[in-house]
């Protein structure tokens, strides 16, 4: 990830982030009724940031944020865990390489039928159950075992180097 940050960095390009929240803009609802939890926004709440600036009302949730709440952006600093969080008050969530929380992610929006789009780590993750995927390809196809009707894997060029695996629910 930061061998291809650093490589658009050179070749003057949008960053992972700026490419991302470009992607989900075109999808995501907006005006103060869309209230939007992106999970794993990272210490900086980038993708957060970028779509607050854009009109939409976004709540970001990582352990490590440092970033202040400002206008229609809120920040969260915990974990987020689909048994603990409520997701009530919100009505999409979005996640950029959420990392361990994926399958919290993926759960909680199931089972709570929200929306959600994310782009997935090129390698697995630990499971819930503890057990650990043998490869990105097991790791996507456990997901997708979660609700096989309500997701779909689809694989996205959003920049000039790389192929990001999107999942999201129908």
């Amino acid at each position: 990830d930061e061998y291809v940050d650093f490589k658009l960095w050179m070749m003057r390009l949008p960053s992972r982030q700026e490419t991302f929240a470009k992607f989900l803009a075109k999808k995501l609802p907006k005006g103060e009724k869309a209230k939007i939890l992106e999970v794993g926004c990272g210490r900086t709440g980038r993708v957060s940031r970028i779509l607050g600036e854009q009109g939409f009302y976004i709540t970001g949730i990582d352990p490590k944020v440092e970033m202040l709440s400002c206008g229609n952006v809120q920040f969260i600093k915990e974990k987020f865990d689909y048994d603990k969080f409520n997701l009530s008050e919100y009505n999409f969530v979005i996640a950029q390489e959420p990392c361990d929380a994926t399958e919290h992610v993926v759960r909680a929006c199931v089972d709570n039928k929200i929306p959600f789009i994310m782009s997935l780590c090129g390698v697995p993750h630990k499971l819930i159950s503890g057990g650990m995927p043998k490869n990105e390809k097991e790791w996507y196809e456990y997901l997708l075992s979660i609700s096989k009707n309500e997701l779909k894997l689809r694989y996205v060029s959003l920049d000039p180097l790389t192929i990001t695996p999107i999942l999201k629910s129908n």
